[in-house]
């Protein structure tokens, strides 16, 4: 009898082993054992394994690896995501398999370390000539509510400079402002949640820019126009600049123009002619202001004249006469004169051109006589000031077109300067065909035609598009050859 209920008992357990096999044990996957820098919000993973009705299961965290006092999930996934675990902290986890038939072995155990601190990513260490505003980045923690970033100028944070600045956990990266120019900073990253916070990132330092860049005019320019332009590096993270310019070094008195944070290049109201002047830029933030060395230049005093050159002979009856342009000058006015002491001087006011090059005053017809010396000069004029009278130059008249006899060698051409038409006579009446020909003073012959001669005129004679200049123009008849000169000027 007794043989026979063991016999049973051993059928029974092997029926029931049968219907209900054991559940496997979970194996974890991450983090890793002994991983470190695992974010507060880490996740805990581990291989499915397969099971009845109600498959669960069950994780436990704790700070011994014996799990004295251990903290329990349940999860139907095969994962959980830990939230405001403590920096710096050593967790072990391990998970077991949960359905109806019964609970699986505990996992082996995984012990892991909550990151100690953020980890700083940009500016590189000791970067020099930084922006006030310079933007600083570290690296991402997961499962942080906020994030403190401080700076001091000095690597211990204890100085009056010091401060803390809190972003949300969200924000990798930011604009800083406000750093003190010129100066070496020291900066570091924290992270936090409601339970913890992260120990100070290693430092690192920057340097402010504390000098100005690039700065225009140079220094001891000279001869600069009224509209004196001003230009310099940009430097980002400012409220305004200011330029300073005085008329002594001291800057005892002086003008202070506001130039908005986003240019580069300022134009002030126009300038005195022929003064020295100083001047410095500021740029300024709500808590510094950087003022750059003290420059020095000097604004024009004169015109300075460029053709016809100083005693210029056989110059033509209307000539252009240049000057180098200087800007800010709202006017130019030119003096023209018969003698050196400039008495009796025609004046002509010339409104001044944006254009590039050189200004220029066209001397109209019938102002010149023939074969005479004539002295001319130039000021300038802006919204504040003229300055002196140019050098006074002179040049000689050429006796040309309508200014010379009226038959020069017995031919007469008109109008003198001519554009493109000209009417040609000759001081005898005659009639008949007769050769023109147009020569350059190089002595190239740019037009020869027959015409027809009626009582000693050829008239609308055709220039076509010749240059400007003084040609020789010679008309040959029946052996007849009559040579006079000829300006073209339209």
């Amino acid at each position: 009898m007794k043989k026979i209920y063991l016999s049973v008992l051993v059928s029974l357990a092997f029926m029931i082993a049968m219907a209900s096999p054991g559940i496997y044990t979970p194996e974890l996957v991450s983090p890793g054992n002994n991983a470190t820098g695992s974010a507060p919000n880490v996740l805990l993973d581990w291989n499915a394994v397969a099971g009845q009705l109600g498959l669960h299961y069950e994780v436990q965290l704790s700070d011994d690896n014996s799990f004295t006092a251990p903290l329990t999930f349940s999860t139907e996934l095969t994962s959980y995501r830990m939230s405001n675990l403590i920096f710096g902290q050593q967790y072990f986890w391990r998970v077991r398999a949960i359905d109806n038939s019964g609970t699986s072995e505990w996992s082996a155990s995984n012990g892991f370390t909550v990151i100690v601190r953020p980890v700083l990513s940009s500016p590189a260490e000791d970067v020099k000539k930084v922006a006030p505003n310079v933007k600083i980045r570290w690296a991402a923690v997961g499962g942080v509510t906020h994030y403190d970033y401080q700076f001091d100028t000095v690597n211990t944070f204890d100085s009056p400079f010091a401060y803390i600045v809190p972003v949300s956990g969200t924000v990798t990266e930011i604009n800083t402002s406000s750093l003190l120019f010129g100066y070496k900073h020291y900066w570091r990253v924290r992270a936090r949640h409601s339970l913890s916070t992260s120990e100070w990132s290693n430092p690192r330092s920057l340097t402010v820019i504390g000098i100005f860049e690039n700065l225009e005019p140079a220094n001891n320019a000279s001869d600069l126009g009224p509209n004196v332009l001003f230009e310099w590096k940009k430097i980002d993270g400012l409220l305004k600049y200011n330029i300073y310019i005085a008329t002594d070094e001291q800057f005892n008195q002086y003008e202070t123009y506001t130039v908005e944070s986003s240019l580069t290049k300022f134009e002030p109201d126009t300038l005195l002619f022929g003064t020295q002047y100083f001047w410095k830029i500021a740029a300024i933030h709500s808590r510094d202001t950087l003022t750059s060395e003290t420059r020095m230049f000097n604004t024009i005093s004169k015109v300075f004249l460029n053709s016809p050159s100083n005693n210029s002979t056989n110059v033509e009856l209307m000539p252009f006469l240049k000057w180098n342009k200087i800007g800010g000058v709202l006017t130019y006015s030119l003096e023209l004169a018969s003698n050196s002491a400039m008495t009796g001087a025609v004046t002509y006011n010339i409104i001044a051109t944006t254009t590039a090059g050189l200004e220029q005053f066209k001397i109209p017809l019938h102002v010149l006589d023939s074969a005479n010396m004539y002295y001319w000069r130039v000021r300038a004029i802006s919204s504040r000031d003229t300055t002196d009278w140019s050098d006074t130059w002179n040049f000689r008249s050429v006796a040309l077109g309508v200014e010379q006899p009226t038959f020069r060698n017995g031919l007469r051409i008109y109008p003198s300067p001519a554009s493109e038409i000209i009417s040609i006579q000759m001081k005898s009446g005659m009639n008949g065909k007769a050769v023109v020909t147009l020569f350059d003073l190089l002595g190239k012959a740019r037009i020869e035609r027959e015409v027809q001669m009626v009582n000693g005129t050829i008239k609308d004679f055709q220039l076509g598009n010749q240059p400007n200049g003084i040609y020789m123009l010679r008309l040959d008849y029946q052996g007849i050859s009559v040579t006079s000169k000829l300006i073209i000027q339209k």
